[in-house]
């Protein structure tokens, strides 16, 4: 993938803007974004590590999605911001956080998804559900993949591997997690999904990230051309940096 810079004058607030609600559940929240066009997607987007809902959804990201709105480069979609922590939680170190993600995914299942749909008004089906994230997001990303096959077809882990064999397994246990994810698509019945992996050449997370995907294109049965990977040239692990990926990567989100 070719990517493009974002114009500077999509960091700017546009005229056509879309609105963001907080949604309580329990003792915590999600924000979700609704465009200022009706919409027939949503996109569930995961926070980095010791990050929160606000990473995502701050001034620079939510200009941008509304200027490729009203561009007409972005299909109009809903957005929710979740966070994978309990509000109590101290502990925000990678081992911590990758228990948390881990546990995380029976609550976007039972409380994030519902509570979201409902506030947007329809129930989507799977094959308009995506969800993607970065860094401990994209871990979370991958334990969607392994265990929520059923509520989600697209996938775009940003910059973060998969830790089902440990604690950065993806480049520590490559094979073993590859064959993991496949096992996974298995046991979930095959159904038909898209992965676009992305990261940056001098971000931390490479090494990790492109050991798994090297590992996964062993099992072309599995993944084949429904996975997609694509590294930028000098890319690191920064907020700036993604919303750069997903500028260039949300167009094609629903189409591949």
């Amino acid at each position: 993938m070719d990517m493009k810079r974002i114009p500077r004058e999509y960091l700017e607030p546009c005229d056509s803007a879309g609105k963001v609600e907080r949604l309580d559940y329990g003792d915590k929240y999600a924000l979700l974004y609704a465009p200022a066009q009706p919409a027939e997607r949503i996109l569930y987007l995961i926070h980095g590590g010791g990050g929160s809902q606000h990473d995502f959804f701050c001034p620079d990201f939510l200009n941008m999605v509304d200027h490729m709105i009203d561009a007409g480069e972005l299909r109009p979609l809903y957005m929710v911001a979740p966070c994978f922590y309990d509000p109590k939680e101290t502990d925000k170190t990678p081992a911590s956080s990758g228990v948390a993600v881990k546990k995380f995914i029976d609550e976007l299942r039972r409380d994030v998804v519902p509570l979201a749909e409902r506030h947007a008004g329809r129930a989507f089906g799977r094959g308009d559900r995506a969800i993607g994230g970065f860094s401990m997001g994209g871990v979370t990303t991958w334990y969607a993949f392994m265990e929520a096959l059923d509520l989600f077809h697209w996938f775009l882990p940003l910059s973060g591997d998969c830790w089902a064999c440990g604690e950065t397994g993806g480049g520590k246990h490559p094979a073993e997690t590859a064959k993991a994810l496949a096992d996974a698509l298995e046991r979930q019945g095959r159904p038909g999904f898209s992965i676009h992996a992305i990261t940056g050449s001098k971000d931390i997370a490479f090494p990790n990230l492109d050991a798994q995907i090297r590992a996964m294109g062993e099992y072309p049965q599995d993944f084949g051309e429904a996975l997609a990977y694509d590294v930028m040239e000098g890319g690191v692990h920064d907020y700036e940096t993604i919303f750069r990926y997903l500028y260039n990567a949300l167009p094609g989100l629903f189409a591949r």
